[in-house]
């Protein structure tokens, strides 16, 4: 049975009716009282024995001769019932809002940049497969029932942070792993975004600079080369992990040939659809189970103009050497986009509210 303090406001039990909670309230206020000192508090209000009674066995209220005083737990029902009702009326009030969520930046200055040239692999995955691999706090976004993982290449053209000058900017390549995911926030809201897996920069000071970060904690960026190239209407990404196959790519597309629909492995009916799932999103997720937290890292972009791509040839190590088992994941689709904005929004941080 759950603890008294925990029970949603919709519970109907004559525990927490109104009377009940009209006891509580006026003890929290003016202090151990008798019956009947709180219904002279209260016109128009009986209090009975029977009330007390069980508000004392629910551990809600302490018995002091013939007062009743409220105790810890009575006080944090109090506040659970407060809270409820905040996010019924006013999800949105600022005060309420501080309860749950806090912004902490990570940097003084918004980190921006552009994604000069970029491919997207989206990879489809058994639901059982990915489940391991993610959090509990956050639920696989699925779709037709299939959950998705997107290989997100991409060469980063003048990263820097604030309005840092052009010649102190640094441009580099990255390649990152995430999850789809969903999470049910403290207002009850769900919340659509990724998960980070795994990461690969080829500039060493920026992957250090991504392992000091408590956004991407969840997981070690590492540092090989990557290589994109174009030649004859062909585009060429590679990732060589060395000896580490689970993140090799060999992708090559042929960019003077786009698709006017989605191919056909994909289980997206549309290019409409596809985009709506796998590209419509603006937060990516992160989880401390030391203090409890989710991390909400949001992002500000242009438009991805995608294209779908059939591959000309690929091998992706994710899926033949990667976390899953044979069979378990297989490619769905390929998106290339180019010069997108990207602005990095201040860090937030969301403890995990009792109702979750």
């Amino acid at each position: 049975m759950r603890a008294a303090a925990e029970r949603p406001l919709s519970d109907t039990s004559p525990l927490f009716d109104g009377v009940a909670l009209a006891l509580l309230v006026a003890c929290h206020h003016r202090g151990p009282l008798t019956l009947n000192e709180a219904g002279r508090l209260l016109p128009g209000q009986r209090f009975d024995a029977i009330v007390a009674e069980r508000l004392v066995s629910a551990g809600l209220l302490v018995a002091l001769g013939d007062r009743f005083a409220i105790t810890q737990a009575g006080r944090e029902h109090l506040d659970h019932v407060v809270l409820e009702i905040a996010r019924e009326l006013a999800p949105d009030d600022p005060g309420y809002v501080a309860r749950y969520r806090r912004a902490e930046p990570t940097l003084p200055f918004d980190a921006n940049t552009v994604w000069a040239e970029a491919v997207c692999v989206n990879v489809r995955v058994e639901p059982t497969a990915l489940r391991p691999l993610v959090p509990a706090v956050f639920d696989l976004d699925l779709y037709a029932g299939s959950g998705f993982v997107t290989l997100t290449a991409s060469r980063l053209k003048g990263f820097g942070v604030g309005r840092l000058p052009a010649p102190l900017r640094v441009s580099f390549y990255q390649a990152t792993y995430r999850a789809h995911v969903t999470f049910r926030d403290f207002r009850g809201r769900v919340m659509r975004g990724c998960y980070f897996l795994r990461s690969e920069t080829n500039f060493g000071p920026m992957s250090l600079a991504a392992n000091l970060l408590p956004e991407f904690k969840a997981h070690h960026c590492s540092t090989y080369p990557i290589v994109m190239l174009r030649q004859d209407g062909h585009f060429v990404l590679s990732v060589d992990t060395g000896h580490d196959r689970g993140g090799a790519v060999v992708l090559v597309l042929d960019l003077e040939h786009p698709l006017d629909r989605m191919p056909a492995a994909s289980i997206f009916p549309s290019i409409h659809s596809a985009y709506a799932f796998l590209v419509d999103f603006y937060d990516a997720f992160s989880y401390d189970p030391h203090s409890g937290e989710v991390y909400v890292l949001r992002i500000e972009r242009g438009d991805w103009r995608i294209q779908v791509v059939e591959p000309v040839d690929y091998f992706l190590g994710f899926i033949s050497d990667g976390p899953f088992p044979p069979g378990a994941a297989r490619l769905d689709s390929v998106f290339y986009f180019t010069d997108v904005a990207y602005r990095w929004l201040p860090l937030l941080k969301e403890r995990i509210s009792g109702a979750r």
